[in-house]
């Protein structure tokens, strides 16, 4: 049992060696509590630090929800995605400012943005990407909107395949003026994305023996109408030719008969050569003697075909020795249908030389 610490006449009792574990235990007392209480205070210090971060975390997702929620806030993306066969891309339309760094292919591509406007214009090979004869075109961008649009043209010379874009949105596939139109739409869109895969068409062999009867029909109904329009020309031509040919051979006809019967009524008065005449023709080189002496023999008149025949004057020189006595007033030149007609001038004969 143990024993109690008692005072007897002012001097206390010695402790027993029963009473040295107690002591201890007491004395360690202090060495165990204090970092209890220490490690008790800490907890208690992370603990608030962590619920003012948690609470100004569902501040800020509150106030987000409230500017979204808010009618002014509008985010839009409105853009035309314009694909060739070569897999580069045209990228027009409207964005945000703030949303053009979301667009992570505009790293590498060529593109101008207006900040007035809002304009984008963008020319880039980064969208696509090819896999033999497949083809994947991807379009992401990681910004919200409150509107999203986007439209893809590819050429329709491909085999559309699967289109995967955003649980939020939704496409449309139509075809317009030889393009295959992706019209992607969505509202209310986190980090959108768009991901159409497609393949060129193979162009197949036509195979012997079909399409053959149409493709011949084709081609002949224009070339059957080429030749009855060309037979249709050559007719009308041969036979204005033989109306103007005939028409002019009357009328050269009509004017030999007329100078032929204007000559036999002449042929009957002579020409008599005056002194005067003499006088001028010694004033002649020897062609145009002879030529005037051709005319004098033919009673003053004849063609310049038959003058040509009679002098023996090549034509080129003959034109031009008629000119020049015709200049001298020495002849006269006288259309008569086809030909010409050369007679001695009132002037070289003077009134006198007839009978």
């Amino acid at each position: 049992m143990a024993q109690r610490c008692s005072v007897v006449e002012g001097k206390p009792e010695k402790l027993t060696i029963m009473d040295e574990p107690r002591l201890r235990m007491i004395l360690c007392l202090p060495f165990v509590l204090v970092p209890l209480l220490v490690l008790v205070l800490v907890l208690i210090f992370v603990s608030g630090i962590v619920c003012v971060v948690c609470g100004l975390g569902i501040e800020d997702g509150n106030e987000a929800a409230a500017v979204v929620a808010d009618e002014g806030y509008f985010k839009q993306l409105i853009l035309e995605i314009y694909v060739d066969e070569s897999g580069k891309a045209l990228v027009i339309g409207y964005i945000e400012p703030d949303a053009v760094a979301s667009l992570s292919f505009l790293q590498n591509s060529e593109y101008i943005y207006d900040n007035d406007t809002k304009q984008l214009y963008a020319l880039t090979d980064e969208l696509t990407d090819k896999s033999g004869a497949d083809w994947t075109l991807r379009f992401s961008s990681c910004a919200y909107y409150t509107d999203y649009h986007t439209v893809f043209y590819l050429p329709d010379v491909i085999r559309l395949g699967r289109i995967n874009c955003s649980p939020t949105m939704q496409y449309f596939v139509t075809v317009s003026n030889g393009s295959f139109v992706i019209d992607v739409q969505g509202y209310d869109v986190e980090s959108p994305m768009t991901e159409i895969e497609y393949q060129e068409q193979l162009e197949q062999p036509e195979q012997p023996g079909k399409g053959d009867t149409n493709t011949n029909i084709t081609i002949m109904q224009p070339l059957l109408l080429l030749i009855i329009v060309t037979i249709a020309i050559l007719t009308a031509l041969l036979v204005l030719y033989f109306y103007f040919y005939f028409t002019k051979k009357q009328s050269a006809i009509g004017g030999a008969e007329e100078y032929k019967a204007d000559r036999e009524g002449r042929k009957e008065a002579g020409i008599e050569i005056s002194s005067d005449m003499m006088r001028i023709m010694e004033t002649l080189t020897e062609r145009e003697r002879g030529i005037v002496n051709a005319l004098l023999k033919h009673n003053g008149e004849m063609t310049q075909a038959d003058l040509r025949y009679e002098t023996g004057i090549p034509k080129s020189s003959l034109t031009g020795i008629l000119r020049n006595l015709e200049r001298r007033n020495i002849i006269n030149k006288k259309e008569w249908g086809r030909t010409n007609v050369i007679e001695l001038s009132k002037w070289f004969l003077g009134g006198k030389g007839k009978k």
